[in-house]
């Protein structure tokens, strides 16, 4: 069975159904089927548990700034709403991203960092109302902004985070 010798239809329900076009075996196609239905499956757990993951580490982060005065210096307590728009903030990342390194900064807003080297490195900070402060260093690049989350990540910030795995 070659690559060419199998297409795929979509049915009206959204499931995908196979088809060969050479004479490839049921059996053959049998298998690619299943093969394919394992990958989604893998790759859903691993969504799954990308997200798990962000939202643990944002509410261990929220636990350990919880009170006034935190880091000793007077930091204000970790801000719920920070937490609340940092949690619809980090579900909008590509998860191929991973977990970042999750902190509340002393104004109480929430801090996320992907670092992948010193010349790799998105920051991005969640305000108390949806505020995005947020800064990159991709190699030579640099890109600084200031833009409000409304129903998904600002342009200019999901060509940086693509920039960081890329």
């Amino acid at each position: 069975m070659t690559a060419t010798a199998i297409s795929v239809l979509m049915s009206a329900g959204g499931t995908t159904q196979w088809t060969t076009d050479r004479g490839a075996s049921k059996e053959a196609s049998a298998m690619l089927t299943l093969t394919t239905a394992a990958q989604r499956s893998v790759w859903r757990t691993e969504q799954s548990y990308i997200r798990r993951q962000r939202e643990i580490t944002l509410a261990e982060a929220f636990r350990d700034c919880s009170e006034p005065d935190w880091d000793s210096y007077g930091a204000a307590r970790a801000d719920e709403l920070s937490m609340w728009w940092a949690k619809k903030v980090l579900a909008a990342f590509p998860s191929c991203l991973g977990v970042p390194e999750i902190a509340f900064e002393p104004d109480g807003d929430a801090g996320l960092e992907w670092w992948r080297g010193p010349s790799r490195v998105l920051s991005v900070s969640v305000g108390r109302n949806g505020e995005l402060r947020y800064a990159a260093r991709l190699n030579a690049a640099r890109i600084i902004g200031t833009e409000m989350f409304a129903d998904g990540l600002p342009k200019r910030l999901v060509e940086a985070a693509y920039d960081l795995i890329g």
